[in-house]
C-alpha cells in the first residue's frame, strides 16, 4: 500500500468516526430532516394522480400539497369540534379514572403490592405527551419541516444526485438507484400504514361505541395514531380505553379488551401482511432493536420515527451492500426478484 493510499484510508476512517461522534449532537436536526422527507414522500404520492392527468412536476406537487391541506381542513371541519370535545372529556375522565383503577387493583391479591410499587401512569403519560407535543409543536421547527418538505418534493433528484456525488463516480448510478428505491419503499410503507391506522381506528371506534364507552371517537383516533409505532404502539394506544372501561364498569373491561384484540388480530393477520407484501417486510426482531436503539438515541421522537427510518436503511443496505457489494440475489423492498431467481 502506498503512502498516499494509507493516508486516504486513514482520513476516511477519521471522517466516519467524527460523523459518529457528531450524531448525538445533531439529533434534533437529523429528526427534522427525516420529518421533512416523510412529508415530502406523502406530497409526492398525492401528486401522482395529477401527473397521470398530464400535468407537469411542479404543478402536480403543488396540487398534491393542496389536496392534502384540503383533506385535513375538511376532516377538521367535519370532526374537529366533536373530537376536541371528546379529548377534553377523555382527559377529565382519565384524571378521575386512574386513581379509581389503582384503588380497585390494590384490593386484589398479589396485584395490590405490585400496583403500590408502580409509578403514576397518569403522570408518566402526561409527561410523555407534553414532551412530544412540545417538541413537535414548536412553530420554528414546523415551518422548517414544511418548507424543507416542499423543496424536497419539488425536485428530489437534485438532492439524490448531490448525495451520490459523495461516493466514487462508478458507484453514483447505484447510489441514485438505491435512493429512488428507498423513497418508493417509504412511500408504500407510509400509505399502507395510513390505511392500516384508519381501519384499526374505525374498528375500535365502532366497537367501543357499541359498548357505550364514553369518548369512543377520541379513543379510536388514539389507537389509530398509536399504530404508527409498530409492536408497542397498539399496547400504548389501548391503555386509555381500558382504563375508561374499567372505571365505568369492571365487566366492560373484558369487552373492551375483546374489541382491541379483534382489531389488532385483523391488523396483524390481515392488514399488515398485505402491506408488507405490497411495500416492505421488516423482520420483527429488527424492528424491536430499531425501536430500542433510536429511542435511546433520539428519545420519544426516535421511537415514533423508528419504523420508517428502518425501512429506508433496510432498503439501502439490501441494495448497496447485500446486492451490489456482496453480489447476492435479494428481493429489493417494493420490487420483484430478478427474473433469473424468480424462474428458479
Amino acid at each position: 500500500m502506498s503512502l498516499g493510499e494509507m493516508v486516504r484510508r486513514t482520513l476516511v476512517v477519521l471522517l466516519v468516526i467524527g460523523l459518529a461522534m457528531l450524531l448525538p449532537l445533531m439529533a434534533n436536526t437529523l429528526l427534522l430532516i427525516f420529518g421533512a422527507i416523510l412529508i415530502a414522500v406523502l406530497v409526492r404520492a398525492a401528486a401522482i394522480p395529477f401527473q397521470h392527468l398530464g400535468l407537469g412536476n411542479t404543478a402536480s406537487v403543488l396540487l398534491g400539497l393542496a389536496a392534502i391541506l384540503v383533506l385535513l381542513g375538511l376532516f377538521g371541519w367535519l370532526f374537529g369540534a366533536q373530537l376536541s370535545g371528546q379529548f377534553a372529556t377523555l382527559q377529565a375522565q382519565l384524571a378521575q379514572a386512574v386513581p379509581e383503577v389503582r384503588d380497585q387493583l390494590a384490593r386484589l391479591p398479589f396485584v395490590g403490592s405490585l400496583a403500590g410499587t408502580t409509578p403514576d401512569v397518569q403522570e408518566l403519560a402526561g409527561r410523555a405527551l407534553n414532551f412530544a407535543f412540545g417538541l413537535l409543536g414548536l412553530l420554528t421547527n414546523l415551518v422548517l419541516v414544511i418548507v424543507g418538505a416542499a423543496y424536497l418534493a419539488l425536485d428530489p433528484g437534485v438532492y439524490q444526485r448531490g448525495l451520490a456525488k459523495l461516493f466514487p463516480k462508478d458507484r453514483s448510478a447505484k447510489v441514485v438507484e438505491a435512493l429512488e428505491a428507498s423513497g418508493q419503499a417509504l412511500r408504500r410503507y407510509l400509505l399502507g400504514q395510513l390505511a392500516t391506522m384508519t381501519i384499526v381506528g374505525l374498528m375500535v371506534w365502532i366497537g367501543l361505541a357499541i359498548l357505550g364507552i364514553p369518548s369512543a371517537a377520541a379513543l379510536g383516533l388514539t389507537i389509530g395514531v398509536a399504530n404508527f409505532i409498530p409492536l408497542v404502539g397498539p399496547f400504548i394506544g389501548a391503555i386509555p380505553g381500558l382504563i375508561i372501561a374499567f372505571s365505568a364498569a369492571p365487566e366492560l373491561f373484558w369487552y373492551a379488551v375483546l374489541v382491541y384484540l379483534v382489531a389488532q388480530q385483523i391488523e396483524g393477520n390481515v392488514l399488515t401482511p398485505m402491506v408488507q407484501n405490497w411495500a416492505v417486510s421488516i423482520p420483527p426482531a429488527l424492528l424491536i432493536f430499531s425501536l430500542a436503539a433510536l429511542g435511546g438515541l433520539f428519545g420519544f421522537v426516535g421511537v415514533v420515527l423508528a419504523a420508517p427510518l428502518t425501512v429506508v436503511i433496510y432498503t439501502l443496505v439490501t441494495m448497496l451492500w447485500s446486492r451490489d457489494a456482496l453480489g447476492h440475489e435479494v428481493k429489493v423492498p417494493g420490487r420483484e426478484l430478478p427474473k433469473a431467481e424468480g424462474a428458479a
